[in-house]
């Protein structure tokens, strides 16, 4: 089951300028797993990816699932537009 978010996370991707627009735990996952933008992985990525996988299962809430993919990104340095 698809856990949507209150509010889209939008992104900057590697391409500058481009934007990419997350709206739920499951493209958030597939984000931090297969697209990420920088070679950090530190505790808040370590973090998000758990919760996000969890909130996958429905074990967690989805909008706690977008706070720690929201960290993620702060810690990787990655712009957020409109947070």
């Amino acid at each position: 089951m698809v856990q949507w978010w209150s509010k889209p996370v939008i992104v900057e991707t590697r391409k500058t300028g481009a934007r990419l627009v997350i709206s739920n735990a499951e493209r958030a996952t597939e984000y931090l797993l297969d697209e990420w933008p920088t070679l950090e992985a530190g505790q808040a990525y370590q973090s998000a990816k758990k919760v996000l996988l969890d909130a996958h299962e429905e074990k967690i809430d989805a909008e706690k699932a977008r706070e720690a993919f929201i960290a993620a990104l702060k810690e990787g340095d990655i712009y957020i537009f409109d947070e």
